[in-house]
Parts: C-alpha cells; structure tokens; sequence
C-alpha cells in the first residue's frame, strides 16, 4: 500500500492574485501542504503537485514533490477538484490499495498531532474515507428572498442542548483508489472524522484571512522556538494600493530554507 497525496495549486486565483505562492513564513504557501505530506509519507509514497504555472511546479521540484503539468481544459476557476485527481492518477501505475490524499493548498495550517492521527486512520482496518472536520455550534438561517431570511426562533434551542454537528474544513481528504475509481469522489464510503480546532480549519481566501494565518503561525513559531522579537512590515488591512503596512512588533524572524528540507527541520506547530 502506498499514500499518493495530491496538491492541487493553480495560478489564476481572480480574488487573490497568485494566492497560493504567497510567503507564509518565509515559505510560499502551497509548499506548507508539500511539508506535510512529507511529515506522513515514506519512501516510496508519491506528492504530486497539480499545476497550469511552471513557476509553481519549480517550487515543487525544489520542495522535492514532483511536479505535475496540469491539463489547459482543467485549468479554469470553474474546474471541480476531482477532475483534477482522476487526470494525476491516470498518468501513474495505482494499485486498488493505495491510498490517494487531497491536501488542499489554501489549507495550510495542519498541526503535528492532526498529520500523526491522520497517518494512524490511514492504517485501520475498516479504512474506506477520511477527512478534516471542526466543531460547528452555530444556527443557519435560511434566505427567503432578498430582505428577509427564516429564522427558527420558536423552537430556538440552547447551544449546549444542541445536537453536535461538524463542518468539513477543506484541509484533508483521503479515500482508497478503489473507492474513488467506484464513486469519482474524493471520500466516500465508511467516512471517517479527523477532528481539528479553529485554527486548523482556517483558510485563505482573501488577504485578511491570509493575514490571519500568518499572525497565528508567527506567534506559535514564537512559542515553539523561543526567537527574540523583532520588528517587521505586514500588510494589515486593505487590498492592494490600499493595503497599509504596520509594524508588527509581535512577529517572530523564520529563516526557513527553501530546499534540501529534511524532517527534523522542519518547523511545524
């Protein structure tokens, strides 16, 4: 059995410009899904990174995942994902065993804890899916039309008394081969929980969810390698001309190389 893990990073991001090469840490942030597939692969797992951009796909050789020339018809903002994992694992000998990952890039906040319970999923018996998921306590509201919505409010329960419901967070997915020839989807089946917290269900959308990340990221690294403070320029609010740079007084410096990476160190939360 092999883990083929999956990242699909395309370059024509219309919300946020090139949103998955952003530097994260000093890392461009599809690489961050690279780290951590190594963290769970072994010798002979496959990370494959999906890509219309050849600047994108060089990253990927220097982070020693193979790149992978994505399709031009599977290339537009409107292509689904799946599409995408069928066109990578036709081009490769996968045995029904094997076992495909989707890490997805704008995910890129996976803790250690999250990626060894993963790896130990992986392993059980009755392993068909897998995937990421958070707890959701919020009520939804359904929309009638475009100045009223429907609230349930007679039989509005209390948040501790409702029935505890999770929302997929986009991070990791994981099926056997032989499910996702039967179903073309990437889970289905016996659909197992990797539970996560809030910040390891964030993702990057726009810019102030980028911010968001950053500054999380920073502070645990801070935490976790005890670095003396320094002072830095980060966009905080606003979008391009508009965005504004502060001082961050909080960031901690991260002098991560960007290739020769081996596992002891790498720096992940």
């Amino acid at each position: 059995m092999r883990i083929v893990t999956i990242i699909p990073a395309r370059s024509g991001s219309k919300g946020l410009p090139n949103k998955n090469i952003l530097n994260l840490l000093g890392i461009p942030m599809f690489a961050w899904s690279i780290i951590h597939a190594q963290y769970y692969s072994k010798k002979d797992d496959l990370i494959i990174v999906s890509s219309d951009s050849d600047e994108y796909l060089e990253i990927a050789e220097r982070f020693n995942a193979v790149p992978f020339l994505r399709s031009k018809n599977l290339s537009k903002d409107i292509t689904k994902t799946e599409p995408v994992m069928d066109e990578v694992l036709n081009s490769y000998s996968i045995d029904n065993d094997d076992i495909v990952v989707l890490l997805q890039p704008t995910s890129p906040v996976r803790r250690k804890k999250t990626l060894t319970e993963f790896s130990k999923t992986l392993l059980s018996d009755n392993f068909e899916s897998a995937l990421t998921v958070c707890n959701f306590h919020g009520f939804l509201w359904e929309r009638i039309n475009e100045n009223t919505i429907n609230p349930q409010y007679k039989d509005r329960p209390r948040r501790q008394d409702m029935t505890p419901t999770y929302q997929e967070t986009g991070s990791i997915y994981a099926t056997t081969y032989k499910k996702f020839l039967q179903n073309n989807n990437r889970v289905s089946g016996n659909i197992m929980p990797i539970f996560v917290d809030f910040e390891e269900s964030l993702e990057v959308d726009t810019l102030e969810e980028f911010n968001v990340i950053e500054k999380t990221l920073t502070i645990k690294e801070a935490r976790q390698q005890n670095k003396a403070a320094y002072k830095r320029l980060v966009l905080q609010s606003g979008r391009g001309d508009n965005a504004q740079n502060i001082l961050e007084s909080l960031a901690i410096q991260s002098n991560f190389p960007e290739k020769n990476w081996i596992k002891s160190n790498i720096w992940i939360p």
